[in-house]
């Protein structure tokens, strides 16, 4: 090849590339079959995007394609790290380019659990699957994701990884902390007994559990941001968002499982006094977090609004906001991510 020719390929990679968005851009999103991934599939499917429903089951990715009116099905079980290599696989496969990789789904377990649920290999459900899953995934798709110009991380995180922050705590507790993060990744499988939260105590906490997967949700952002992002020599653009307290959601079935009666009138009252606000809020949010260029979203931005607002852009109000001192921890991030790798197999 001659040492000119080279140039001449970059740049035609770069308009091929640039075409494509053009046509809308290839968006693997997951958690789509109801919430707020419901909601932004299907504005996104509206603008001309297509969609990759990165769903739990099959019959939850049929339902995600035939509710948001289009897309492609596709498993991905987060709890099951074998299930989230497959969805790896088959979407490398699938998909001619990927340009946006957005990190949605999460669960939520009751306050009033009293013993954890586990994962198919073994690890505290919650955090197995909000952070554990999706650190996962991003790593496999990273390479896909930063060709050509370059691609986007979307994670959504949540208000409540900050104690400091309205619902962060319950009359003072169970705020969102790692400690030493002695406890990340135990195989309560082969450990019962032993600690079930990240921070390494062994009583289960089920609202501080998916405070303290969000934490882990921002920092795995801050520290992807160094490494994949160009302060780190790469074309990731990463970024992270609030959608907004959202107790209609999907995320809380459990709660209701345990008070239907109350969490409908909480739900209810929460509309009503406007501190909670709609799914397409959220769904909105997210959408946005996908589509919008780095002009308006910049590479590492937390975005967030006042609580009860429904804005949605940065112009209406939704914008960068602060972030907790632990989730502001370099050192904190880099070991997340480091001990998170030993975990999943990298």
């Amino acid at each position: 090849m001659r040492m000119e020719s080279a140039p001449v390929l970059l740049l035609t990679l770069i308009l091929v590339a640039s075409a494509t968005r053009a046509c809308g851009l290839n968006i693997a999103i997951t958690g789509t079959s109801q919430g707020i991934g419901l909601d932004a599939a299907r504005r996104l499917l509206a603008d001309g995007h297509q969609v990759y429903h990165a769903c739990r089951t099959k019959e939850r990715a049929d339902v995600a394609v035939r509710e948001a009116g289009g897309g492609f099905p596709m498993v991905c079980d987060l709890a099951d790290l074998n299930s989230v290599r497959s969805f790896a696989d088959a979407l490398l496969e699938e998909a001619p380019s990927l340009d946006v990789l957005c990190l949605n789904a999460a669960v939520a377990p009751s306050r009033k659990a009293a013993e954890p649920r586990l994962t198919a290999d073994g690890f505290e459900d919650c955090i197995g699957t909000n952070h554990l899953g999706h650190y996962l995934l991003a790593n496999l798709l990273r390479e896909r994701l930063a060709g050509g110009v370059g691609g986007r991380l979307v994670v959504t995180a949540s208000s409540v990884h900050d104690p400091e922050a309205p619902g962060g705590t319950v009359k003072g507790e169970g705020g969102a902390t790692l400690g030493d993060l002695s406890g990340l990744g135990v195989r309560l499988d082969r450990t019962p007994g032993g600690a079930t939260m990240a921070d390494g105590a062994e009583k289960y906490d089920g609202g501080k559990v998916y405070n303290d997967s969000k934490l882990c949700n921002v920092l795995f952002c801050r520290e992807a941001l160094k490494r994949w992002g160009n302060g780190g020599g790469g074309k990731i653009a990463v970024r992270s968002f609030n959608p907004g307290f959202i107790p209609s959601s999907g995320l809380f079935r459990e709660p209701r499982k345990n008070n239907w009666l109350g969490a409908t009138a909480f739900t209810f009252v929460a509309g009503l006094v406007g501190f909670a606000v709609p799914i397409e809020v959220g769904g909105e949010r997210l959408a946005y977090m996908a589509t919008a260029d780095d002009s308006e979203v910049p590479p590492g931005a937390y975005y967030s609004a006042e609580v009860g607002s429904k804005a949605a852009t940065k112009a209406d109000g939704f914008g960068p906001a602060a972030i907790s001192k632990e989730a502001s921890s370099d050192a904190l991030a880099a070991q997340l991510w480091d001990r998170s790798a030993e975990i999943v197999g990298l």
